[in-house]
C-alpha cells in the first residue's frame, strides 16, 4: 500500500484500525508475532578466525604461505620459518592496528534507543517502548520528539519535521495531514514515467529518526524496523566491502611475480638438467626407487637453487612493510585530524579521483546564519546599530527557537532560521520573553506564510509580525524610512522586491518584518480590556514594513580554496545534496563546480536513467539535488565502473551507504551522526574539507612509498636471476649458495624496505593526476630503472667473478661476491628514494630514520659475515677488503645520479630550445 498517494481513512482501513481506540491488547500479540520488534537487524560481525583468514588469503600471503613449504619440503626449514615469521608480522601489525570497526548496523540500532512514546491502545493513551511499536499503532508527536517509525500523518497542528538527517534537506519540513500526494512524473527520452516521489516530497509522511521541530501530529504507524527508511539505509550497509585499489594491484603483482618467477626458474632448471645429461652428470637409473634417488641427487642442487630463487622472488618483507607502514602513517594523519578507521585508506585516499561531496555540514557549517539585514529603509552593517521598528523585539519575542549552549558549542532548538535570528541580535533573549507578556499568537503555518504575536510592552499593546516578504508587504500600509512612517507606495514596494530578489538569487532565504501599534501604553490604561480578547486575526491589517534579512547557510572558510587544490591535483569534486536545484546550483557557482559546461540536475533525474545511460551522463553531471540513498549508491557505482576511485563525505545517516560503498568513505567527526562515522573508513575530526585534500597528499606520498619498495625488491630479484642465468648458460658455478641468496633477500625485505616506506611525502604529488584506479603498480620509468640498476648491478658482480677486479685471495672470493651482492643492493635503497631523473641530494638528509636504518644494516651485514662463517660458508675479511667492497658497491649511487643529471640536462636545454622556438614563432 502507497500510504501517501491516500486518504488518511482508506489508510486506517488498510491498516484494519480505529482511529479512536488504537490497538487492542489481543491485536498487540497478533501484530507482534508478525512484524516483531521495532528494531534495526544488526549486522553479523565477523570472529576472529574469519578476520585471519582473509587475511592468509591474500594474494601475496598465499604465494609466501606456498615458498614456505616448498622451502621446508627441500630441508631448508630455517627459511620455511623466516618467511613464516615474517607472514605472521605483518598480519599481526595488520589485526592489532586496525582492530575491529563498529558496525553502522549496529549504531543505527543505538540511534533513537528505546525512548518512550505516547500511544493510543484499547482506547487509552499509553506510554511504551519504542521498539515496541506495531504498524497501525496511533502516535501522538509534538516539539522535540523524534519521530519512533515510518508513518502517515491522520492529524497535523503547524507540524514542521527536521528530516536533514535522512534526506539532507537543511531546512525544516512543513507536513500536512490531509493531503495526498500523486506518483510523480518525470519525462525522459521522450516518454513519461511514472515514480514514487522521494521521502523529501511525502509530505503526508513522517519517517523513523526524524525529529520534529514544531508543531503536533497524530501518526498511525505504517512500517516498523528494517522496513523503514532508516531499515532500507541499514541494509544497504550490509554489503560487502570493495577491494581497494592497493589490495588490487598488489594481488596483480604477487601474480605477476609468481608467474614470471615460476616460469623462469622451471626453464632454468631444465636447462640444468639436460646440460647434465649431456656431460654425464646425471644418469637415471631406472631399476628400482631407491636406486633412481640415488641416480638423480646430481638434480637436488639444481633444484634447491630453483627453488632458491622463486623464494627470492616474493618479496616477502611487502606485508610486513605496508601493515607498518599504514601503522605509522594512520597515526601521523590523526594528527592533521583524520582518524582512519581502515589502514587500507591511508594509501586508497591518494587514488581518489572524485570526491562525492554532501553540502549540508560537509561544504556548508549546517548553520543557518543572517548575512544581510535591510532595516528602516537601509542595509545595515553593524548589527548593533540601534532600529526603530522593533526589529529585535520580532526576532526574539515573536519566536518559538532556542539555543543551547555547552562548552562553547551551539545547538540550534526548533527553527534553523528563528535561531538564526536570534544569534543575529545577540541579545539575551530569554530575559527579553521573561519581561514580555504574549496575549495572542498565531504560529507559521504554510498557508499563512507568517508568524505573528501580540505582545503586552511598556510601550503599549504591540503586534510583531514575520515571514514571507511578499506576504507581509500585502498587508502593509506604510514602511519605516529612519525614524519616519511613510505611506507604501508600488514605487516603493518594487524598489523593496528588487532589493529581496538580489538576495533569492544568491541563494539566500529571505525572511520580513512589520509591526503594528494597536495601542499605546497611555491609551491602554485608560481603557478597561480584557486581553483574552485581543485577536492577531483582526488587527493583522494597516501594518509597518520594517524590513527583511537574508538568510543562509554559509559555505565553511577554506572550502573554495580546498576545491581548487583538489581540481589542480585531478580531482574532480561533485556535490550530492538534498536542497532544491535553485540552492544547489547557486552554492555550485560559488564553489565553481559548473564551469567547463558541467551541469546541475536532480535525482529524479537520475532516477529515469539506465546504468549504461548513467555512467555517461555522470560525466558532465557535477551536482545532483534532492539527493537520496540510493541515487548516491547508483553514483557511486557509475563512477566506479569508469575506472574513477571515489571518496564520499558526508555526515548524515542518508549518506551513510554510500560511504560503505564508496573506495573512501570520509564521515564528519564534529557534525557528523554515528552511523556515518561507522561507515566511513577516516573520520575529520574538524569536519574541515581541507583535511581531504591533505589525506590525499599523504595518501599519494605512501603510494610512491609501496612503489619504492617494489623498485627496490624488484630489482634484487632480478640481479639474483640474471646472475643464475649467466653462471648456468657460460657454465661457470653459482656464486652464491642458496643461504646467502636467500639471506641478501630477508635482510633487504625488512629494516631498508621500512625505511623507503616512511619516505616524507614530496609536494610536488598534489601536481600531479591521480592514479588510475587499473594502472600497474610498476609505472614505465620504475621499469626502466630497475632493469638498468640490475643489469649494472649484474654486470659488476660478474666482472668480479670473471676477472676479480678487487684483487682478493680465492678462499675470499665467495664471501667477497656475497658482501657485494648485499652492499650493492643497500646502496641502491638511495636510488630509489626518487623517481625519474630527480636527484637523490636535495632530499638525501630529510628521511633521518632511512640513514639510520641503512646504516645499521650495513654494520649487521658486517657482523654477521664475520661471526656466522659456518651459517654463511663464509670467511673473515679484513677491514680493507671491506672498504673495497663498499666502494665498488657505491658505483651503483654514482653512476645513477651522473646518468640523471645528463637527463636533467639535455630536458633544461631541449626546453629553452622549445621556448626560443615559440618566441620566434612569434616574432
Amino acid at each position: 500500500m502507497k500510504f501517501y498517494n491516500i486518504e488518511k481513512k482508506e489508510v486506517l482501513k488498510g491498516l484494519d484500525i480505529q482511529e479512536e481506540k488504537g490497538l487492542s491488547s489481543s491485536e498487540v500479540k497478533k501484530r507482534r508475532e508478525k512484524y516483531g520488534l521495532n528494531e534495526f537487524t544488526p549486522k553479523e560481525e565477523g570472529s576472529f578466525w574469519e578476520e585471519l583468514k582473509g587475511n592468509l588469503t591474500e594474494p601475496m600471503i598465499l604465494i609466501l604461505i606456498a615458498a614456505a613449504g616448498i622451502s621446508a619440503l627441500i630441508g631448508e626449514a630455517h627459511d620455511a620459518i623466516g618467511i613464516i615469521g615474517a607472514i605472521t608480522i605483518g598480519i599481526a601489525i595488520g589485526m592489532i592496528t586496525e582492530g575491529k570497526s563498529k558496525k553502522a548496523a549496529d549504531a543505527l540500532s543505538k540511534l533513537t534507543e528505546n525512548i518512550e512514546v505516547k500511544v493510543l491502545r484499547d482506547g487509552e493513551i499509553h506510554q511504551i517502548q519504542k521498539n515496541e511499536l506495531l504498524p497501525g499503532d496511533i502516535v501522538y508527536i509534538e516539539t522535540g520528539d523524534m519521530i519512533p517509525a515510518d508513518g502517515r500523518l491522520i492529524e497535523s497542528i503547524n507540524l514542521k519535521i527536521r528530516e536533514d538527517m535522512l534526506t539532507g534537506e537543511s531546512d525544516d519540513v512543513s507536513k500536512k495531514s490531509d493531503i495526498t500526494i500523486p506518483m510523480e512524473k518525470i519525462e525522459s527520452k521522450g516518454q513519461v514515467i511514472e515514480q514514487e516521489p522521494i521521502p523529501a516530497k511525502q509530505l503526508n509522511m513522517v519517517f523513523g529518526g526524524t525529529l520534529v521541530a514544531y508543531g503536533r501530529a497524530t501518526m498511525v504507524v505504517t512500517t516498523i524496523g528494517d522496513e523503514t527508511e532508516m531499515g532500507k539505509i541499514a541494509q544497504n550497509l550490509c554489503d560487502e566491502d570493495e577491494q581497494t585499489p592497493l589490495q588490487a594491484k598488489l594481488g596483480n603483482l604477487g601474480t605477476m611475480i609468481a608467474k614470471i618467477s615460476s616460469a623462469v626458474a622451471g626453464l632454468l632448471f631444465i636447462f640444468m638438467v639436460v646440460q647434465m645429461v649431456m656431460t654425464g652428470v646425471l644418469n637415471v637409473d631406472m631399476s628400482g626407487f631407491m636406486p633412481f634417488l640415488e641416480s638423480v641427487e646430481p638434480a637436488k642442487t639444481a633444484f634447491t637453487v630453483c627453488v632458491a630463487l622463486i623464494v627470492a622472488a616474493v618479496p616477502e618483507g611487502l606485508p610486513t612493510m605496508i601493515n607498518m607502514t599504514l601503522a605509522i602513517t594512520m597515526q601521523k594523519m590523526a594528527k592533521i585530524n583524520a582518524l582512519v578507521t581502515k589502514k587500507e585508506a591511508c594509501e586508497t585516499i591518494g587514488s581518489v579521483s572524485v570526491i562525492c561531496s554532501d553540502k549540508t555540514g560537509t561544504l556548508t557549517q549546517n548553520r543557518m546564519t543572517v548575512e544581510v539585514a535591510y532595516i528602516d529603509g537601509r542595509y545595515v552593517e553593524n548589527k548593533e546599530t540601534k532600529n526603530n521598528s522593533y526589529f529585535n523585539e520580532n526576532c526574539t519575542i515573536n519566536s518559538t527557537a532556542d539555543i543551547e549552549n555547552n562548552n562553547g558549542e551551539t545547538k540550534y532548538i526548533g527553527s534553523a532560521t528563528e535561531c538564526a535570528l536570534l544569534l543575529y541580535n545577540n541579545d539575551d533573549y530569554r530575559k527579553i520573553r521573561k519581561q514580555s507578556n504574549i496575549v495572542s499568537q498565531n504560529q507559521f503555518t504554510s498557508d499563512k506564510k507568517r508568524m505573528t504575536s501580540i505582545i503586552d510592552s511598556d510601550n503599549g499593546l504591540l503586534l510583531l509580525s514575520k515571514g514571507a516578504p511578499e506576504v507581509l508587504l500585502q498587508l502593509c500600509s506604510h514602511v519605516q524610512k529612519a525614524n519616519d512612517i511613510v505611506p507604501i507606495t508600488e514605487s516603493i514596494k518594487n524598489e523593496i522586491l528588487d532589493e529581496i530578489k538580489k538576495l533569492q538569487i544568491k541563494s539566500m532565504r529571505t525572511l520580513g518584518f512589520a509591526y503594528k501599534q494597536i495601542l499605546s501604553a497611555g491609551q491602554e490604561a485608560a481603557l478597561t480590556l480584557d486581553l483574552e480578547d485581543i485577536d492577531v486575526d483582526s488587527n493583522e491589517n494597516n501594518l509597518v514594513f520594517s524590513g527583511f534579512v537574508g538568510i543562509r547557510d554559509p559555505l565553511r572558510e577554506d572550502v573554495i580554496d580546498s576545491v581548487n587544490t583538489a581540481n589542480k591535483a585531478g580531482v574532480s569534486v561533485k556535490m550530492l545534496t538534498g536542497d532544491n536545484i535553485n540552492t544547489a546550483r547557486a552554492i555550485g557557482e560559488e564553489l565553481g563546480l559548473l564551469k567547463n559546461n558541467m551541469r546541475a540536475v536532480e535525482a529524479s533525474f537520475i532516477d529515469t536513467l539506465s546504468g549504461e545511460e548513467l555512467k555517461t551522463e555522470i560525466q558532465t553531471i557535477s551536482i545532483v539535488a534532492r539527493s537520496k540513498p540510493d541515487s548516491k549508491m547508483r553514483i557511486v557505482q557509475a563512477l566506479q565502473d569508469l575506472g574513477e576511485v571515489v571518496a564520499v563525505t558526508g555526515d548524515g545517516i542518508n549518506d551513510a551507504p554510500a560511504l560503505s560503498k564508496a573506495d573512501v568513505g570520509i564521515a564528519m567527526g564534529i557534525a557528523g551522526t554515528e552511523v556515518s562515522k561507522s561507515a566511513a573508513d577516516i573520520i575529520l575530526t574538524d569536519d574541515s574539507f581541507s583535511t581531504i585534500v591533505d589525506g590525499i597528499q599523504w595518501g599519494r606520498g605512501i603510494y610512491d612509498n609501496f612503489q619504492r619498495f617494489v623498485q627496490f625488491q624488484l630489482t634484487v630479484n632480478i640481479v639474483a636471476f640474471l646472475v643464475a642465468i649467466i653462471c648456468t648458460v657460460s657454465g661457470q658455478e653459482m656464486p652464491f649458495t642458496t643461504i646467502q641468496l636467500l639471506w641478501v633477500n630477508i635482510i633487504m625485505d625488512g629494516p631498508p624496505a621500512l625505511a623507503l616506506g616512511l619516505e616524507p611525502v614530496r609536494k610536488h604529488v598534489l601536481k600531479r593526476m591521480p592514479t588510475n584506479r587499473n594502472a600497474n603498480i610498476i609505472t614505465k620509468s620504475m621499469g626502466i630503472n630497475i632493469v638498468l640498476n640490475a643489469v649494472f648491478i649484474t654486470g659488476v658482480l660478474m666482472v668480479q667473478s670473471t676477472f676479480n677486479i678487487l684483487n682478493v685471495a680465492p678462499e675470499e672470493q665467495g664471501t667477497v661476491m656475497f658482501a657485494l651482492f648485499a652492499f650493492s643492493a643497500l646502496w641502491n635503497a638511495f636510488n630509489c628514494r626518487e623517481f625519474n631523473a630527480d636527484s637523490i641530494m636535495p632530499n638525501l638528509f630529510k628521511n633521518k630514520l632511512a640513514l639510520q636504518i641503512i646504516s645499521v644494516t650495513a654494520i649487521a651485514q658486517i657482523i654477521f659475515t664475520q661471526l656466522l662463517k659456518d651459517f654463511f660458508n663464509s670467511v673473515a675479511l679484513d677491514a680493507l677488503t671491506w672498504a673495497k667492497v663498499i666502494l665498488l658497491a657505491l658505483s651503483v649511487v654514482i653512476i645513477n645520479e651522473i646518468v640523471k643529471f645528463v637527463i636533467r640536462l639535455f630536458k633544461g636545454n631541449k626546453q629553452e630550445e622549445l621556448v626560443e622556438e615559440l618566441a620566434t614563432s612569434k616574432e
